[in-house]
Order: structure tokens, then C-alpha cells, then sequence
């Protein structure tokens, strides 16, 4: 049997074939989008939506949050997206971004229908959407999480006297805030970062991480309680990298968790194989006949069969024969051990 290189089976996508791509492209930034800044992969709504791949996980997001900001009262109103590092949290954080800022950019597209429909939901709802990104907030001297979102909702003297003493206020005065912007949309994303840096601010008798804690505590119940909002925060896993005492940063993704797991739900937005879908989907414009995928999967599998025990059994089972074709004109392996390791 004889094969093809890949590439004469798939097209790659204009930028790469001109090699016009640029590393950017790869790194999700929901504060540079926030700002209007960064590749226009990121920045328009419509090119976000056509790159992006819809896994399960991303797919019941929205359309959970929608539920939620429509008023039907039956989506989930605090959620933490929780993944390793490079899973696909703040991508998920942009597609809600997108969806709930340009809704009207993006409702005529096919994935957008679709999930309106599998929630019965007629049309994206007018919302006020929230951004705080941690990597971005200045704890000593910018605005805190409290001011900050007040200040995007345009209600920032409600908040002016605790934002400027940087004391949190209680749930009745966040409720009141709420109550008075709705349907609100929060999005959060490395809260971690911001909370670790906040334990160098004093406040009165403590710090300022302690005054963000009582106001998180605070905002994810009244939050919970709403009839149209929602937030949504992002946690790693777990403290991998990007922090220089790992054992303190620890400690306080621990307590943000305690936080966030009393009224929470979490997502993945990426599992398993959907992987190779996602890459797949941004650096392919076409990926060709299937037959020819297949005759590769087939011609590796061969290969494995007569290496027999010199190679791991799992490489000799038929299913790993679909994995091959599902990660044409990848090797799962290659994708594998830069997503997983």
C-alpha cells in the first residue's frame, strides 16, 4: 500500500502556508482581547468562532451560562474552569467573552444556532460583561476586584469609599450592585496570580489578600442567588509553574478552592481525545480524504503488529489504530507528550 505525505493529503491554513504565523496566535489573552489588543485570530468574533473547535465540555458551558443570563433559572451560576496548564481555560473564558459581547457578530453562525436550540433559547440576551485578569490588576495601586468590577458596570460610586480604603463590602451592597446591572456576565481568569501578589498589600491589621478572600466569599454567594448572572473564574489544577514560593501559592489556591467549591460547578473544557480536533481545527483549512488518513493509521499499525513487544501494547490494539486517524497528519504521540507532560 502506498501513502501519501501529508502534505499532499491536508491544506494547512493561509497564515501557515505563507508562513505568516506567529507564536501569539497560541496564547489566549483574555486581557489583551479585553483591551482590543493581540492576533486577530483572538480579537474578532467571527474568525474566533470559525478556528475554534466546540468540545462537549466548551459547548455546555455556553449554553449553560445562556440558560443562566436568560432568566430560565436553570443554568449554573458560579463556575470554576479547571485544567492543567494549556487547557483550554482562557480560550473558554474568550468564547463566553464573544458570545456575550458580540452576540450580535456571531448569533448567524451554524455552532451559535445550535446551541441556542439545544437550550431553547431564542437569542443571546443584551449582557454586561465583566473582565479582571489577575496577570493584569495592580494590587497596590490599580483598582481592586470590588472597584474594578463596579467601574466596567458603570456604577463605580457605589463602590468608590471601599475601593479606595481597600476594605471589601459586605454581600447587601454586592447585591445591590448586581440587582442594579443585570444580566451581568464576571469573567476572572488567573485569579491566582492577583490573590498571591495581594499578600504583600497591607490593609488596616491584615492584608489585602484577606479583604479580597471575604470579598470573593461574598460575591459567590450573592452571585448564586441572582435571577441573571454569572461568573465564571479560572484555577489551575494545580501550582505547576510562574510562581516563586510554589508552597505559599499552594496554600492559597487551596483556599480559593474552598471558596469557590461551596456554590460551584466545574468544567473541563477539553478531554481526551477532542485534542486532536482542536489543533486540528486552527493549523488545517482542509484536512483531505479520509481514505488517505486511514491507509497511514493502517501502515503504522502493520508496522507495530511485526515490532511486537518492542513497542508498548497499547500501540497494538486496534483502538490505537482510530487514535492515528483522529490525529492525522499528527502522531498522537506527538501531540500526547506536549499536552500532557
Amino acid at each position: 500500500m502506498s501513502v501519501k505525505p501529508w502534505w499532499q493529503v491536508a491544506v494547512p491554513h493561509k497564515d501557515i502556508r505563507e508562513g505568516r504565523l506567529e507564536e501569539a496566535v497560541f496564547a489566549a489573552n483574555l486581557g489583551d482581547v479585553f483591551q482590543n489588543k493581540g492576533p486577530i485570530d483572538y480579537l474578532d468574533p467571527e474568525i474566533f468562532f470559525k478556528r475554534t473547535y466546540f468540545t462537549a465540555g466548551l459547548t455546555n458551558l455556553i449554553g449553560a451560562v445562556l440558560s443562566k443570563l436568560s432568566g430560565k433559572g436553570k443554568g449554573d451560576t458560579v463556575i470554576q474552569i479547571q485544567t492543567p496548564f494549556g487547557g483550554g481555560k482562557t480560550h473558554a473564558l474568550l468564547a463566553l467573552y464573544h458570545t456575550f459581547k458580540h452576540g450580535n457578530k456571531i448569533a448567524h453562525l451554524p455552532t451559535v444556532k445550535k446551541i441556542l436550540k439545544e437550550n431553547k433559547i431564542e437569542s443571546i440576551p443584551e449582557t454586561k460583561v465583566v473582565v479582571f485578569v489577575g496577570e493584569y490588576a495592580d494590587p497596590l495601586k490599580g483598582r481592586t476586584l470590588w472597584g474594578e468590577i463596579a467601574y466596567q458596570l458603570g456604577s463605580y460610586k457605589l463602590m468608590e469609599d471601599y475601593d479606595k480604603k481597600r476594605v471589601a463590602p459586605g454581600k447587601e451592597l454586592i447585591e445591590d450592585l448586581l440587582s442594579k446591572n443585570q444580566p451581568v456576565l464576571i469573567l476572572i481568569d488567573e485569579l491566582l496570580q492577583y490573590v498571591v501578589r495581594t499578600m504583600g498589600v497591607k490593609v488596616e491589621e491584615g492584608t489585602l489578600k484577606g479583604q479580597v478572600q471575604a470579598f470573593l466569599k461574598a460575591l459567590t454567594e450573592a452571585v448564586a442567588s441572582a435571577d441573571n448572572c454569572a461568573l465564571i473564574a479560572t484555577l489551575p489544577s494545580s501550582v505547576s509553574e510562574g510562581f516563586e514560593e510554589a508552597e505559599k501559592a499552594e496554600r492559597v489556591l487551596g483556599e480559593l478552592q474552598k471558596i469557590f467549591g461551596r456554590v460551584e460547578k466545574i468544567y473541563t473544557p477539553v478531554e481526551g481525545e477532542e485534542i486532536y480536533e482542536i489543533i486540528r481545527k486552527r493549523l488545517f483549512e482542509e484536512l483531505g480524504d479520509v481514505s488517505e488518513h486511514r491507509k497511514v493509521a493502517e501502515e503504522y499499525f502493520s508496522l507495530y503488529q511485526k515490532l511486537g513487544e518492542d513497542i508498548p501494547s497499547e500501540c497494538r490494539e486496534v483502538a490505537y489504530k482510530e487514535r492515528m486517524v483522529r490525529a492525522y497528519p499528527f502522531h498522537p504521540e506527538t501531540i500526547d507528550i506536549l499536552f500532557e507532560r
